[in-house]
């Protein structure tokens, strides 16, 4: 899908740049309130550059990637790496630590629950510790992008934004024009068109993980290995993206019982299981 941009003054205090693209499976998505035409033109065109270029370095089964690399030499010898992988791959391990392993980019590793990977910050080389490491990003890259996208768009100096990575990663730059927030509808997963849950943004982030819209299940417990089955859709809002999306994955691999001590490490996030019912309702639970 090619990058689409759009500009409209018909309020000429607010006008509205939006632009659309698609990269890393998903459709990317902004709003913008008071931009030139020619700078929101500008900014469309590094955004999709931007994320485009991390998609790259983080796709697995593209052999020329640097994660690709890695995942085929890193077992038998120790892999100098980029400076921006090496920085996601400490924070994975940072989040894996303090998600009890229910995060953990080494999901579809054979030996679970154990150190995955050992990174050497004087030389910036990653080593793996066993033959069957293999690391997927996948639930790591999109909040991570979302998080360089909301940076990018704040140093261009927009100061009132909204920014949605395929519904289910959105961050807010200020607040609505019209408003003290910008809302933001979680979808239902059982009823078209209906939405399970408003959620109101302002300088804030929010992520949400579970069952599709489709009744797919797709995300894995990584110390077990198997397909997470929760009817709950797990929300995560708070300051960082990338929090929010690594949470909300988290969360819903772990067993309730865990989810209220793993927040103990994430203070200033709010979590809400949302349990989507037939007819359309919605039922919620504040974690």
């Amino acid at each position: 899908m090619a990058l689409e941009f759009q500009y409209s003054t018909k309020n000429p205090l607010y006008p509205v740049t939006y632009i659309s693209f698609y990269a890393m499976h998903t459709r990317i998505e902004m709003v913008a309130v008071g931009q030139q035409e020619c700078a929101g033109r500008e900014l469309a065109q590094q955004l999709e550059a931007e994320v485009k270029a991390m998609e790259r370095r983080f796709n697995r089964f593209d052999s020329r990637s640097p994660l690709a690399v890695l995942n085929t030499r890193a077992a038998t010898q120790e892999v100098e790496v980029d400076d921006e992988l090496f920085l996601a791959l400490e924070l994975c391990e940072a989040f894996r630590r303090g998600t009890a392993g229910y995060f953990d980019v080494a999901t579809y590793t054979s030996v679970k629950g154990q150190v995955s990977y050992m990174l050497n910050p004087d030389k910036h080389t990653v080593r793996y510790t066993s033959s069957g490491v293999a690391l997927d990003m996948g639930g790591f890259a999109k909040g991570f992008a979302l998080e360089r996208v909301r940076k990018m768009v704040t140093d261009a100096g927009v100061e009132s934004a909204v920014i949605n990575f395929g519904n289910s990663s959105v961050a807010a730059i200020g607040h609505h024009p019209y408003g003290e927030w910008w809302p933001v509808g979680v979808e239902h997963t059982r009823v078209s068109g209906v939405m399970a849950r408003e959620v109101h943004l302002c300088d804030s982030a929010m992520s949400v993980s579970g069952r599709t819209t489709r009744g797919e299940y797709h995300i894995v417990n990584p110390r077990t290995g198997g397909t997470v089955a929760g009817e709950e859709l797990i929300l995560v809002e708070g300051r960082s993206a990338l929090v929010a999306e690594v949470l909300s994955t988290a969360l819903y691999a772990a067993p309730r019982a865990e989810r209220t001590e793993i927040m103990k490490q994430y203070e200033g996030y709010q979590v809400t299981e949302l349990y989507c019912r037939e007819g359309g309702t919605t039922e919620s639970r504040e974690l």
